[in-house]
């Protein structure tokens, strides 16, 4: 799933949305191996989408040699992002609240 999600976000990226495999799979193992903040980013927006399929669900096209993410693979990404931006935004105010006062 988070690999999914890591696709969409390259291909989103990319210049008219489309991107070679082989580029792709470049940016992935960057991602991947570059330290625990991207992964542990996908894995937690990926969680606010666990059905995520963007093939089955047509978020990416594909064609000869290359991947496209679509208006709706777009539309997805931009809401799951929305998502988890309210729910960290949520999170930080919860714990504000429950700071204690200094007196």
């Amino acid at each position: 799933m988070t690999v999914q999600l890591s696709i969409l976000k390259r291909l989103a990226g990319q210049p008219h949305g489309r991107a070679s495999i082989e580029v792709v799979k470049q940016h992935l193992a960057i991602y991947y191996s570059s330290g625990p903040e991207w992964p542990v980013r996908m894995k937690r927006i990926a969680s606010r989408a666990p059905q995520l399929d963007i093939f089955g669900q047509r978020l990416i096209e594909r064609e000869v040699g290359c991947w496209i993410i679509t208006d709706a693979g777009r539309k997805a990404l931009e809401r799951l992002e929305l998502l988890d931006l309210g729910a960290r935004q949520g999170k930080v105010e919860r714990e504000i609240a429950q700071e204690p006062e200094n007196e």
